[in-house]
C-alpha cells in the first residue's frame, strides 16, 4: 500500500484507521506489562476482584490510549499525512509511553509510588536504584524495534484488518469495561468491599469513582456510615494486629489511670499555673518534646490507645476492633472505665460542670476499687471550651505583648481553665494510691493563643506540642528529652506496666519512650491531611501528593526537603500491619 496516487482525504482515512489499530495493539501490549502492579498487592482475592482486575485493566489503559493517541498522534496525521513519517512518529511515541511504564512500574514495585513531582523532590531519590540506566537503555531499543515491526505490519495488513468489520466490537468492549470497572468501584466503596479497595490507585493516573452524595439522597447509602467514612479518612484497611500474640505478665493489684487533657500546651504545665499537675511531674517521667499525633480529638485518643496512625481507624470502627491497652487490660482481669462526654453533653452543660461531675464519678469508681485492678479514663474538656466555674479567678499572669485586646481576653480564659483543670487533677491524684498505679496525664492537642478559634489545620508545634506525665511506680523521676509522640505511650506502657516481652514493633509504630530509639519522623494527621514532623521542619502533604514545607513556628520554607529512605521507611512502618 502506498501514498502515492492517493487523495489527502484518502491517506488521512487510511493514517485514521492504521492509527486505531496501532493503538489497539499497545493498550493489550500495556496490560500485558501492567500486571506487575497487580502482582506487588496484598490483597486478598475474590472472584468479585478478579473481574474488576480485568475489566479495570481494559478500562484504565484504554482510556490512556485513547487519550494519548487523540493529543498527539490524531492531529499529527492531518500535518503529516505520510505512512512512513506516521509509522515512525507512532513507534517513537509508543516506545516512549512504554519505556514510562515500565519505570513507573518498577519504582512501585519497589517502593509503592508512582512517579511524580513528589518522588523526585525527596533527597535520595536515585531511578537508578529501581531500574539501571543499562536495562532501560537495552530495553529502549528492543522496543523500538517491536513498536516499528508492529507499525509496519498493521499498515501491510491493514485492508485485511479492516475487513474484519470488528473495530466497533472492540471499542464497545474497552467502553463496557471503563464503565464497568467504575460501578464495581462504586458499589465496592458503598459497601467497603475490602478485595476491591485494596487495589485503588494501583494503576497511574487511577481514581475510582465513588457516588455516595446520589446512594445518599436515593436511600441507597446510610447517611451516618457516609458522615463516618469521611470523617474517618479514605481507604479502609484490612489488618493483623498485633502481628504476633502478646505476651505480657500479669500485674496484680497495679492500677492504670489516664488523666487526658482535650486541649493543653506543653509550655503552661508550671508551678504557677497548674502547679498540682507539676507536682505530679517532678515524681514522674517528663517527656519534654512530645506531640499529638493529630488535630482531631478522636484520632489523637486513638493514636493514645491503639499506637497506630489514624489510617488504621476506619477498620478499628468498622470491625469493632478493641485497642490493644483495653484488650491487654481485659485478659489481666483489670476492671475498665470510661469518664468522658459527648458533645450534646457539653451543650446541654457547661464544660466545667461536665468535667466536676465526672471527676465525681471517677473518684466514686476509685473508692469502690482500692481492691480491685482497674483501668480507668477520663478526659477533661474545660479548656477545650476556655470554661471554668464563674467563683473560681486563679491569678493569671499573661505575656500580652504579641496580642491584640480580644486575643487577650481569650487566652486570659483559655489559662484559666487550665488552672481550673488543675484543680480536678489535684482532686483525682489525692485519691489514687502512686505506689500501685500508673497515672499518665497527656493532652489531645495544644493551642495557639494568638490563633484562637482559628479552624486551619496548621500542624506547628504550638498546636502539637503537649504535655506527657507518666507515673511509674518503679520508676525515678527523669527528663526525656528526644522527639517523642503518642504512638510511644502504648509501648511504654505495655513495657513497663504490663512487663510485655514483645517488641514494639509487633503493635505499633512508635517506641518505648525510655528506650535509646529516636523518631526522626512522625506522621500526624489523618488520611486526608496529613503531616510529617521533623526536630526542624514539617512537610505538610495532602492526599494528591501535593506538600509544602514549615518550620516548627509555622514559617513556610523556600528549601525544606525530605530524605527518600526516611520516607520509605516511614511508609513500610506505617502499612507494616496492613493486609
Amino acid at each position: 500500500m502506498i501514498d502515492a496516487g492517493n487523495s489527502y482525504k484518502d491517506r488521512v482515512s487510511r493514517l485514521i484507521s492504521w492509527g486505531h489499530w496501532f493503538l489497539f495493539a499497545n493498550i493489550v501490549l500495556a496490560i500485558g506489562m501492567s500486571v506487575r502492579y497487580i502482582f506487588s498487592k496484598n490483597v486478598d482475592d475474590t472472584l468479585l476482584s478478579i473481574i474488576y482486575l480485568v475489566v479495570t485493566l481494559a478500562g484504565h489503559f484504554g482510556l490512556l490510549g485513547i487519550l494519548c493517541y487523540i493529543i498527539v498522534l490524531f492531529p499529527l496525521t492531518f500535518i503529516f499525512p505520510s505512512s512512513k513519517v506516521m509509522r515512525a512518529i507512532g513507534a517513537v511515541v509508543a516506545t516512549t509511553t512504554t519505556i514510562a511504564l515500565l519505570i513507573d512500574g518498577s519504582v512501585y514495585q519497589n517502593y509503592q509510588l508512582h512517579l511524580n513531582l513528589f518522588v523526585f523532590d525527596l533527597d535520595g531519590f536515585n531511578l537508578n536504584n529501581s531500574i539501571g540506566w543499562g536495562t532501560i537503555s537495552l530495553f529502549l531499543l528492543s522496543m523500538l524495534t517491536v513498536e516499528l515491526t508492529l507499525a509496519n505490519l498493521i499498515w501491510k495488513r491493514l485492508a485485511k484488518i479492516r475487513s474484519l468489520n470488528i473495530g466497533n466490537t472492540v471499542a464497545g468492549v474497552f467502553f463496557g469495561a471503563f464503565v464497568l470497572s467504575h460501578l464495581l468501584h462504586i458499589w465496592a466503596n458503598a459497601t467497603l468491599y475490602q478485595p476491591i479497595l485494596g487495589y485503588e490507585r494501583t494503576l497511574p493516573f487511577s481514581h475510582g469513582s465513588t457516588a455516595r452524595g446520589m446512594l445518599q439522597k436515593y436511600g441507597w447509602l446510610a447517611q451516618d456510615a457516609t458522615r463516618q467514612d469521611e470523617a474517618l479518612g479514605a481507604t479502609p484497611l484490612t489488618i493483623t494486629y498485633p502481628l504476633n500474640p502478646m505476651q505480657c505478665v500479669a500485674q496484680t493489684n497495679n492500677n492504670i489511670l489516664f488523666i487526658n487533657l482535650s486541649v493543653a500546651n506543653q509550655e503552661f504545665v508550671t508551678p504557677s499555673l497548674m502547679p498540682n499537675l507539676s507536682k505530679l511531674a517532678s515524681n514522674s517521667i517528663v517527656a519534654t518534646e512530645h506531640i499529638s499525633t493529630s488535630l482531631d480529638s478522636d484520632l489523637a485518643t486513638f493514636g493514645i490507645n491503639t499506637g497506630l496512625p489514624s489510617q488504621y481507624a476506619k477498620i478499628f470502627n468498622t470491625s469493632n476492633a478493641q485497642p490493644l491497652l483495653s484488650s491487654v487490660a481485659q485478659n489481666n482481669g483489670y476492671e475498665q472505665k470510661i469518664f468522658d462526654a459527648s458533645s450534646v453533653q457539653i451543650s446541654k452543660l457547661t464544660a466545667a460542670k461536665v468535667d466536676q461531675n465526672n471527676t465525681q464519678k471517677l473518684l466514686s469508681f476509685l473508692d469502690s476499687h482500692r481492691d480491685n485492678s482497674y483501668f480507668a479514663q477520663i478526659t477533661l474538656y474545660s479548656s477545650q471550651e476556655l470554661d471554668s466555674p464563674v467563683d473560681f479567678k486563679p491569678t493569671i499572669v499573661l505575656d500580652s505583648k504579641q496580642l491584640t485586646a480580644p486575643e487577650r481576653v481569650l487566652a486570659t480564659q483559655y489559662l484559666r481553665s487550665l488552672a481550673y483543670v488543675d484543680t480536678l487533677i489535684a482532686q483525682i491524684v489525692d485519691k489514687v494510691d502512686l505506689e500501685s498505679t500508673t497515672v499518665v496525664v497527656t493532652a489531645n492537642r495544644g493551642m495557639d493563643l494568638t490563633a484562637l478559634y482559628n479552624s486551619s489545620n496548621q500542624y506547628s508545634k504550638i498546636n502539637l506540642h503537649v504535655p506527657l506525665i507518666t507515673h511509674l511506680p518503679n520508676e525515678q523521676h527523669r527528663t526525656v528529652s528526644k522527639l517523642t509522640s503518642h504512638y510511644d505511650i502504648l509501648p511504654t506502657l505495655l513495657q513497663h506496666h504490663f512487663r510485655c516481652s514483645n517488641r514494639a514493633s509487633d503493635f505499633s509504630v512508635g517506641s518505648d519512650i525510655l528506650s535509646n530509639s529516636v523518631n526522626e519522623l512522625i506522621y500526624i494527621g489523618s488520611s486526608n491531611d496529613f503531616a510529617i514532623y521533623q526536630q526542624q521542619q514539617i512537610a505538610e502533604i495532602d492526599r494528591h501528593g501535593n506538600f509544602r514545607f514549615y518550620d516548627t513556628n509555622y514559617n513556610k520554607l523556600n528549601d525544606g526537603h525530605l530524605e527518600f529512605q526516611a520516607i520509605i521507611d516511614l511508609m513500610a512502618k506505617q502499612r507494616r500491619f496492613a493486609n
